[in-house]
C-alpha cells in the first residue's frame, strides 16, 4: 500500500496554532477589552481628582476676593447712582468720620449728624461698595429715621492693602461703635445697629462681641442678610465641601444665640445672591420675644429698598424696641462741638 505523502511543516505550524486558538477559553479573550475599559476609567478618575484638588484649592485662594470684592476696587463695581439717593436731601453735611482699628490703622466712616436726632444708627454696608460711595443712603437712612448716622468702613476697603476677614470686619464694626458712642454720648447698647448682606454678618459678630464684654444691643435691622456665609457657598458651590474650604464663616446664627433685644429682618422674594432661604434659616432659628419679617415679592439682592419699607422697617423696630425696653430709650441730643472735632474731619 502506497505511503501517504508527509505534511509541509509550514502546514503543521498553522494547524497547532489554530487548534491552540481554538482551545483558549472564552473568557480570557473577552478580558482584554475589559482591562482596557478599566484603565481608562482609572486614568479619567484620576484627572478628574487631580482638576477636583485644583478647583477646591483655587477656591480657597479666591475666597477673599470672591467675599470682598469692594476690596480690590477703587469704586463699587455694581454702583447705581440713583440706587442710593434720598427722595428728600436731608439737611446737614456727611462728613468723613476718623476712628483707629485695633491696630492702630485709621478707619475712615462717613457721618451724618442730626439735629434733634430720635437716634444715633450705625449702618454696615455689603461686600461691593465703600462708606464714602453712599453718602445718598446715609442721607436717606437719616431721613427715614430721623437719626445720627455712621456708615462704617472697613480695613481693605481703603486702598490699605490690608486683606479683611470676617474677624478684622468684626474689629472695625466694634471700634465704630465705640467712636460713635463717643461722638454723640449715646451708650452704645442704645445705637441701633443696621446691616446689609455682608454688612448684616458683620452686624451679628458685632452683636455677639459686645455681648462678651457686656454691651447688649437693643435694636437690630438685618437686610437681605444669612444664616451664615458657609452655607450660602455651600449651596451655590454644592459640589465642593465648602463648609470644610471656608475660613471667613459669618456663623450668624451662632452670633445671634444670645441676642435678646429687638430685629426686623428684610428680604426679597427673588434674591439670587443670597436666597430667601438663607435669611429665613436665620430668622426661624431665634426665638424672640420682639422680632419682625419684612418679606418684599419683587426686590432683588441690589435693589433700592423702597421708602415705604424703609420707614415701615424704622417703625418697627423702634416700636419693638420700645415694647424690650421701655424706660431706657429718649431722643438724643446733639453732641458737643469739642467732642465731634476729637473724632471726625471733614472731608
Amino acid at each position: 500500500m502506497p505511503n501517504e505523502p508527509a505534511a509541509h511543516p509550514d502546514q503543521s505550524n498553522l494547524t497547532d496554532r489554530r487548534s491552540e486558538e481554538a482551545d483558549r477559553p472564552r473568557d480570557q479573550k473577552a478580558r482584554q477589552p475589559k482591562a482596557s475599559i478599566r484603565r481608562r476609567i482609572l486614568r479619567t478618575s484620576g484627572l478628574l481628582a487631580v482638576i477636583y484638588v485644583i478647583v477646591c484649592v483655587g477656591l480657597v485662594v479666591m475666597e477673599t476676593r470672591l467675599l470682598f470684592p469692594g476690596a480690590y476696587f477703587d469704586t463699587s463695581i455694581l454702583m447705581d447712582p440713583n440706587r442710593f439717593k434720598p427722595d428728600h436731601p436731608t439737611p446737614g453735611v456727611v462728613e468723613t468720620m476718623s476712628y483707629p482699628a485695633v491696630d492702630g490703622a485709621d478707619l475712615e466712616g462717613r457721618l451724618l449728624i442730626r439735629e434733634d436726632a430720635d437716634d444715633v444708627v450705625l449702618f454696615l454696608h455689603g461686600n461691593g461698595i465703600h462708606a464714602d460711595e453712599m453718602d445718598d443712603w446715609t442721607r436717606r437712612l437719616s431721613d427715614s429715621w430721623n437719626a445720627t448716622v455712621l456708615t462704617a468702613e472697613y480695613r481693605g476697603f481703603q486702598s490699605d492693602g490690608f486683606t479683611p476677614s470676617d474677624t478684622s470686619t468684626i474689629e472695625d464694626a466694634v471700634c465704630a461703635i465705640d467712636a460713635l458712642s463717643h461722638t454723640t454720648g449715646t451708650p452704645v447698647s442704645e445705637i441701633m445697629i443696621y446691616g446689609r448682606s455682608l454688612g448684616g454678618g458683620v452686624a451679628c459678630g458685632l452683636v455677639a462681641a459686645l455681648h462678651e464684654r457686656g454691651d447688649s444691643i437693643e435694636a437690630l435691622l438685618l437686610d437681605r442678610t444669612f444664616d451664615s456665609a458657609a452655607s450660602v457657598g455651600a449651596d451655590r458651590f454644592f459640589f465642593l465641601p465648602v463648609r470644610w474650604l471656608m475660613k471667613n464663616q459669618y456663623d450668624s446664627v451662632q452670633a445671634l444665640q444670645n441676642y435678646e433685644g429687638a430685629l426686623v429682618q428684610i428680604h426679597g422674594v427673588p434674591d439670587r445672591i443670597v436666597p430667601r432661604k438663607n435669611g429665613r434659616a436665620l430668622y426661624d432659628s431665634l426665638t424672640l420675644e420682639h422680632s419682625d419679617w419684612i418679606e418684599l415679592p419683587d426686590m432683588f439682592h441690589n435693589d433700592r429698598l423702597p421708602t415705604k419699607t424703609l420707614d415701615q422697617a424704622g417703625q418697627k423696630l423702634k416700636a419693638l424696641r420700645e415694647q424690650a425696653f421701655p424706660a431706657t430709650n429718649s431722643p438724643v441730643s446733639e453732641p458737643d462741638a469739642a467732642s465731634n472735632a476729637d473724632s471726625s474731619s471733614a472731608e
